[in-house]
């Protein structure tokens, strides 16, 4: 089932972004007088075609759904084919403006429906944790700044905190900035205080939200986890055991066991060991014997069950209700456009200069499982990751690399500045640097996603 959700959402997401991005190309060529002679959505054989409008627009969906394009008049190979009568409409006669314009649509437009759907996110009510700290790791920077469980977040470098994770972009995008962040925090009964977050000591190597938050301690209040199972794997030791769904363990060997932290403990440190485990089942106390898999090797070896815990609701005073209006949404819209796409950028300067690790590249198979899986969460969700996806399709694709709209940017940046015969021989010895790029990324991309899947 998760392998067609993943097919699903991967076609749904492509073929959307794809339309969209060659959308643009389309419609500002038309505006601006260039004759369109295909649109077409993925590469390869065509699956379904349709000729219309006054030009006889051929559009096309191909059988390769990774891309898509727009062929216009005189366009490349075929300006010598270019009827006389109808030069003004090829695509190579234009103005400089003109063609800058059509090829910088397509990533544009990428990032105008990504604010789009932000904007269609942010109106959209959804309940939210108060912005107040749970526990925090002895280690990390709140907690040696003297914040405790229960202090309350008031802003972010001066940006009001109205929800907790309000800010995590802003704050990921400053530690890839190396900029420390200031936050205003307030201790129950407490005056609030201002105090600075260094962010020199954060891994950046293998840098990803959840470091950042684990380093800082910015972690919310957490609901009560409790010893009562909610799941049991099927073939686990659990179910070998008899245990099921519902039963609460009380004690492991004679030792009380009063909380899920106490469980995970004694389990997995107890690998391959037989262990005798006295269960509450409705009224009716009993012991099973188990023995825990071994999962790991060496010192990280540990012992596991094949269970999850039951977890209770949040408390009401722990959750708000969030939404904005239409104007406060575009705003939202705008700045989570505007976060992520410099977060994306300096990943990628970062990959390059190797102080980030290759492994965030991601290709087709890592979406597909992204995509697959926020379709089966919901519509907000799979409309946030679309939002994330038309972002890095816009930013990939204004890349200064020859084949890509960035490429093509460069060229006419050149041509403004020395003339078409220089963009032209530096656009045809480009072009074959392009492509060797263009496939070393391709292959980083597909063997990360394999290491993944392997692992």
């Amino acid at each position: 089932m998760a392998f067609i959700y993943s097919l699903l959402g991967f076609l749904l997401a492509i073929g959307v972004l794809v339309a969209v991005h060659e959308y643009g190309h389309f419609w500002v060529a038309r505006k601006l007088g260039v004759k369109v002679l295909r649109y077409s959505i993925g590469f390869g054989k065509p699956l379904w075609t349709k000729t219309a409008g006054a030009d006889q627009t051929e559009y096309v969906i191909a059988a390769i759904p990774l891309g898509g394009y727009v062929k216009m008049l005189g366009e490349g190979s075929s300006a010598d084919a270019v009827d006389p009568a109808e030069s003004h409409r090829a695509f190579d006669n234009q103005a400089l403006w003109k063609r800058t314009l059509i090829v910088a649509a397509g990533p544009g437009i990428n990032f105008v429906f990504a604010i789009v759907l932000f904007w269609m996110l942010g109106m959209m009510s959804k309940q939210a944790l108060v912005p107040v700290l749970g526990p925090l790791p002895e280690n990390s920077v709140m907690a040696q700044k003297g914040a405790t469980p229960g202090t309350r977040i008031l802003s972010v470098d001066g940006k009001k905190l109205q929800y907790f994770g309000q800010h995590d972009l802003y704050i990921f995008n400053q530690v890839l900035r190396g900029k420390d962040i200031e936050v205003e925090l307030r201790e129950t009964g407490m005056a609030a205080k201002k105090v600075q977050l260094p962010v020199g000591d954060i891994p950046i190597y293998d840098i990803n939200p959840t470091v950042v938050s684990r380093t800082l301690g910015m972690f919310p209040i957490l609901p009560e986890i409790t010893t009562q199972l909610d799941r049991v794997l099927e073939q686990s030791p659990a179910a070998t055991a008899g245990l099921q769904a519902g039963d609460q363990i009380i004690a492991i060997d004679d030792v009380p066991i009063n909380s899920w932290d106490e469980l995970v403990s004694a389990i997995s440190g107890a690998p391959e060991q037989t262990l005798d485990l006295r269960v509450l089942r409705g009224n009716q106390v009993f012991t099973v014997t188990a023995t825990p898999d071994a999962v790991g090797e060496g010192e990280a070896r540990i012992g596991r069950l094949g269970i999850g815990p039951r977890v209770k609701p949040h408390a009401q005073e722990n959750l708000l209700v969030m939404s904005r209006n239409p104007l406060e949404a575009i705003g939202y819209g705008v700045e989570q456009t505007w976060l992520l796409s410099s977060v994306t950028l300096r990943m990628l300067w970062k990959m390059v200069t190797l102080q980030v690790s290759h492994k965030n590249i991601s290709g087709p198979i890592t979406i597909a499982e992204v995509t697959g899986r926020a379709l089966q969460v919901g519509l907000d969700y799979y409309l946030y990751i679309l939002a994330v996806i038309s972002i890095s399709l816009g930013v990939m694709n204004l890349l200064p690399i020859p084949m890509l709209d960035g490429g093509h940017l460069l060229m006419y940046a050149i041509e403004f500045v020395a003339g078409s015969d220089v963009a032209n021989k530096a656009y045809a010895v480009g072009q074959q640097l392009g492509i060797f790029l263009l496939l070393c990324l391709m292959s980083l991309a597909f063997y990360n996603d394999i290491f993944r899947l392997l692992n």
